[in-house]
Formats: C-alpha cells, structure tokens, sequence
C-alpha cells in the first residue's frame, strides 16, 4: 500500500509540473528550505466529528513579497494550503511580566484539512502523521516549556535542568499514534537576568512570537510532531496576556479569525475562552475538551450565561452521548488533584471550577447530591498545571465515587515542591475538593509522562507511568471510574 501511495506521489507530481497543475510561486514554495515545521492538531467539527488541520510554518515569500503556502500532497492529489496566518509583528499586547516587546512571527502559517480516510500526506516531501479511526497508544505530556519568569529562571540550554528535548524523545520511542498536551507550551516570559540560574550569556529568545515558541515547542518537540498528530489543551500560559498569538497562530483546533486571535483587546471576552469539544479515539472511548485557561482561584460562578459554566453544560452534554462507554474530561487546571504544594501546604483542586460544577451538576441532574462534581458518563480526568504527576482514586472501600485522576504536568517546567511526607499521608487530612475522599494516590515530584495503551478491543486503557529517564515507575488499569495501580521501586511516593 505504502509503495502504490509513492508511486501514485511521483505520477501526479509529475503530471502537474507538466501541465502547469501549479504557479512558479506555488512550486517554489513548497521547497523544504522554507518549511520549518509542520504538524497536525485534531479538533472537532461542527457536527462532533474528528477534524484534522495540517500546518506548516514557513518562510516563502512571492517576488512581491507576499507569502505564498505551499502545495500538499494528499493521497496523490496536490491543492495549495489555505494562509491560516500571515508572518508579521503582531500589536503589542499588555502582559502580565514586564518587559514587553511585540510579538513577531517572520513565518506564516499555512494549513489544510486532511479528510476522513486519508491515507497519505506530505509537505515539500516531508510526510505528515495521519490521524487514525482508532487510537490505540496515547502520549500523555504537559507544562513542557523552559520557564523564565520573575520568580523562576531556568537554564534552558542544560537538559538536567530542563529536559523536555530528551522527553520528547523517549516519548517517540514508544511510537504513540497521538500525543496529548496539558497545557503551557512556552513559558520564557522575560529575559535571563543575574539572579537566576538562567546564564545571561545564553541568550536564550523570549517574549511571545515564533523565536520563543520555536524553542520551547517547535525544536525540541520536532520529534513528535512527526511522529503523531496532537491534541492540545490550552494552558494558563496561552491566555491573550501570554502566548495567545501563538497559540490561535499555531495550535488552536478550529479556524483562525480576528476575534480568536489575542490581536486586539476589546476581543478578549471571547480569545480567551473556547467551546468544548470532544475527540473520539474509537473503539467507544472519547476525550471532551475544556477551556479553563483564562480561570481565577476562589470566584463564585452561578449565572448560566458566564463562560465556565455554558462550557461545563456544553461538556457535560457531550459526556452523555450513550455511544461511548469510556469518556475523558480534560483541561489544563486540576479539579479534583491538588494543587502546587509548598513548605506549608497543600492547595486543594481548583475550588471556582469545583463550584460551577456542582453548580450546573444540580442544573442538568436535579437528583445529584450535593458535590458530585462530574456526571456518571465521565470516567476519568487528566489535567496539567501542577508540575508533578499525580494518580488519585476516590471513594470507601475500592468504590470509586468520582473520575479517577490524572495530572501529567512535569515535562520541562520547573518542578513543584514535594508533597509533605507523613503518616498518615496528607491527603487523608487535606481534603482535594468539599466532600471527596481519596482512596488510594500516587504521586512523582520528577520529570514524568505516560503512555495509555488500549486493553485488547475494549474501551479502556493500561497506564504506564515514567521518568525522564525512560524507567517505569508504576503501571494502572482501568476499570471503569478505578485504576488499579502497581508502583514500581524507584522514586515514587504512594499510599
């Protein structure tokens, strides 16, 4: 199949050299020298179905200086890429680090959707990941940029101090056919300075545009975006105020326009909020998206009409569809996982997500009792945001009252603090959300991602949990809203 999928490549690149299938400026701008990356994001259509987009950045520009997307191949057939984003120095937005420079993107962004059912495509002969009908093995990976802000400066250029280059290679090794990112994708908000361990001769990019998001994503991921298609949850770091240009230019799963796009702020009502979606990864399991990146700590959210509370009634309505008997719910900020500990405690989940779910739980399910948090249709939940990992069960007596817990967050970032050793641990005495009892948790203050491999033809996943060596530090099944862990000797805390 892969030999008839190149000889049909070859035919038709060469019927249309010589029938002029293609403008000079076309074929010029599908030479490999000005394609820098290229990867595919899945989303969701407007009918709920897998939609995947192609994307290349590149640096082509027309004798007049227009840039011009190259051509793609898709099953043989060549059609320009449609201009997703076009190079240039985006307006100057405020930031939450100061100080500040524009955002520049000297390369623009091209993309095209790969149909349903394609089998083959490429960009200037590099061949692009295609999604498949059923997932089978997921990478699991979260928080990855090198962080430079003012409390916090690594040395972006020691792989001990921030190894998501070496991760993201392990990471292809295991052949994931998608890989699943929680979130914060770039993180170099100011410059390296004195006073941290980020070296002032490195000269390490920062701020928002393409020499940032280069460095932090694009290089040392290069790996796995030819590896596998990506689905992406938006972190805190890509709010409008952050790295929101580069994230509608680059990752967001759905068209660009100018009211998503962190370009002006009178549109940040809605750039820095998303609908829900879901991504089916067949075989009757499922992922709904959620947007939570631009939410605060401690707010009360009751009004139907507010952001967060539309989006958990869009995901929650989603979760119900009774065609899938295993679905995810995921976004960047933890729910029912703590939060980042310190030398004297341990926050709890998001408690304003945790309120508006509870919220609109007695909306959409009268009958719920009081902190349900998630509807039955939900299995289990992965997060980001905390830069750890963490597996939790919850309930009495192995009978799990909520979705199991999965917070994948230590891939590059600055690492958290440790979680407080005691006996007994400290989650039986700091409680995660209002009215939740954690069963049994596991919990990994190194560098760690994941794998989720499918069990046989079901529904459901086998979780294997590693270092940043590579090790095994513990494997879960799935069973149902419960995973049944088996931890390995090595650094690992669990109880």
């Amino acid at each position: 199949m892969k030999l008839l999928t190149l000889i049909i490549f070859f035919f038709t690149l060469v019927v249309l050299k010589g029938c002029g299938g293609g403008s000079s400026n076309d074929e010029s701008a599908s030479q490999t020298q000005y394609i820098y990356a290229a990867w595919v994001i899945i989303g969701s259509d407007e009918a709920g179905n897998n939609r995947a987009f192609a994307r290349v950045a590149t640096s082509y520009l027309s004798p007049s200086g227009q840039p011009v997307c190259p051509q793609i191949n898709i099953d043989g057939r060549f059609s320009k890429m449609a201009m997703r984003a076009a190079a240039g120095e985006m307006p100057l937005r405020p930031t939450a680090f100061q100080p500040s420079v524009p955002a520049n993107f000297p390369l623009s962004t091209c993309e095209a959707i790969l149909p349903a059912g394609t089998q083959y495509a490429s960009v200037a002969w590099q061949s692009l990941p295609i999604p498949k009908e059923r997932f089978d093995r997921i990478l699991l990976i979260g928080d990855s940029g090198c962080r430079m802000d003012t409390t916090n400066l690594q040395n972006c250029e020691d792989p001990k101090e921030w190894p998501f280059a070496s991760v993201a290679q392990l990471g292809a090794e295991l052949n994931p056919d998608l890989v699943m990112h929680m979130g914060d994708f770039q993180y170099r908000d100011v410059p390296c300075s004195a006073s941290g361990k980020c070296p002032i001769d490195a000269q390490s990019p920062w701020g928002y545009g393409w020499d940032t998001w280069n460095a932090d994503l694009f290089t040392p991921a290069a790996v796995l975006f030819a590896k596998a298609p990506w689905l992406v949850v938006r972190g805190n770091h890509e709010i409008c105020s952050k790295a929101g240009q580069g994230w509608f230019r680059f990752l967001n799963p759905t068209f660009y326009t100018e009211d998503r796009s962190c370009n002006n702020a009178s549109y940040d009502s809605i750039a820095n909020y998303s609908p829900t979606y879901a991504v089916s990864l067949g075989g009757g399991s499922r992922i709904v998206v959620y947007d939570s990146a631009n939410v605060s700590i401690g707010t009360t959210v009751t009004d139907p009409n507010n952001n967060y509370y539309r989006q958990f009634v869009e995901a929650f309505t989603l979760a119900a569809n009774p065609i899938f008997t295993n679905t995810i719910f995921t976004n960047h900020h933890p729910i029912l996982g703590y939060g980042n500990p310190t030398t004297s405690s341990v926050p709890p989940g998001n408690t304003t997500l945790q309120g508006v779910m509870n919220n609109v739980m007695q909306k959409l399910y009268p009958a719920a009792t009081a902190n349900s948090y998630y509807p039955e249709s939900i299995n289990t939940a992965f997060h980001g945001h905390v830069h750890n990992l963490q597996t939790i069960n919850f309930g009495v007596n192995n009978f799990p009252s909520h979705p199991a817990t999965i917070i994948s967050g230590a891939d590059g970032v600055a690492l958290a603090e440790p979680f407080p050793s005691a006996t007994p641990p400290f989650y039986k005495t700091t409680l995660v959300a209002p009215g939740v009892e954690i069963n049994n948790m596991i919990w990994n203050n190194n560098f760690s991602f994941a794998l989720l491999e499918r069990i046989e033809n079901s529904a459901f996943w086998k979780y294997t949990l590693y270092n940043k060596s590579g090790d095994t530090f513990a494997v879960c099944t799935q069973a149902g809203r419960q995973l049944n862990c088996t931890p390995n000797a090595g650094n690992l805390s669990s109880s």
